[in-house]
């Protein structure tokens, strides 16, 4: 059976290029006749607005998207991070690394810069730094596989990358001690039984080294399906850091629009829906076939 998932960071309230996203996921999960899972990814604990998952739930109930089972709050259980953790670290996939963010700049010579800065040159891979060294702290990493992992994405198409050489080794546990997002989200995946993970096209890149943790964790990775980016009249991506609150769902309310509205405005955007047009999640659902997803942004007005 299909099973997808929508994983939100609660960092704030939902905006509309979450809601998008999560409205990609469920109809997705609704088309192929599955079912569609809730996940609250509160690890990174810095960043975690106080309330902002309880309105993100209520949000998503306001557009109608429904999810099977109780939703899994990451910091409710940290015992699968910490047995994923200790399954590498004893078959020798981890090592400590105390590179600052400073060093790791000095020591980039790559052509080209990622989302995620310089790829990691590997200066701590052979040192044996000690796990646990308590000062200055260490960050663990994942020693990455070398050669070309490719990820045969359903709306994208094919990505092949050489992860270790154009990414490097990836870190898997912070020097805070928290989790980081790259395990956390495999460990997630495989312990759902996730079939097909669907999300942004800003997270295509991480798919081949979150391939490569599913295979070290002896799991054969699930699908995936990155859908369009929401962006600008002028191409820039919508999102919360740029945008601020004018977008979030709660100030769209606020402004008299609907639910039902709001959804017609996404189904405009994938140019599913007359401009003026009113719908239902199931209604926009069924609509959201690949051939209207299998682009690389669509534009919110």
């Amino acid at each position: 059976m299909y099973l997808g998932r929508y994983a939100p960071s609660p960092t704030g309230d939902l905006h509309v290029g979450n809601a998008f996203a999560a409205v990609c996921a469920w109809a997705r999960a609704r088309r192929a006749g599955g079912r569609c899972l809730l996940r609250i990814e509160d690890l990174d604990t810095p960043r975690v607005v106080a309330g902002s998952a309880e309105r993100i739930v209520e949000d998503l109930m306001a557009l109608g998207l429904t999810f099977d089972g109780d939703a899994l709050v990451q910091s409710r259980d940290l015992s699968p991070y910490h047995d994923a953790l200790a399954r590498l670290r004893a078959a020798g996939a981890l090592y400590a690394c105390r590179c600052s963010r400073r060093d790791l700049a000095r020591a980039a010579s790559a052509p080209h810069e990622g989302d995620e800065g310089p790829p990691y040159p590997g200066t701590c891979r052979d040192l044996g730094l000690p796990f646990d060294e308590p000062a200055p702290p260490v960050a663990w990493r994942f020693r990455m596989p070398a050669g070309v992992v490719t990820v045969d994405d359903a709306l994208q198409g094919p990505l092949a990358q050489d992860v270790r050489r154009e990414v490097g080794d990836v870190v898997v546990r912070r020097k805070d001690g928290l989790i980081a997002y790259q395990l956390a989200v495999v460990v997630d995946d495989l312990r759902q039984r996730v079939t097909e993970v669907v999300r942004g096209r800003d997270l295509l890149s991480s798919a081949p080294r979150q391939a490569q943790l599913c295979r070290a964790l002896g799991a054969t990775p699930p699908s995936f399906a990155h859908v369009p980016l929401l962006v600008d009249g002028a191409g820039a991506r919508v999102a919360k850091r740029s945008m601020g609150a004018e977008l979030t769902l709660r100030a769209l309310f606020a402004r008299g629009l609907s639910s039902a509205r709001v959804l017609g405005m996404i189904g405009r955007a994938l140019g599913v829906c007359e401009e003026t047009a009113s719908i239902d999640a199931a209604t926009l659902a069924a609509r959201l076939d690949d051939d209207v997803l299998r682009r690389a942004t669509v534009t919110w007005r």
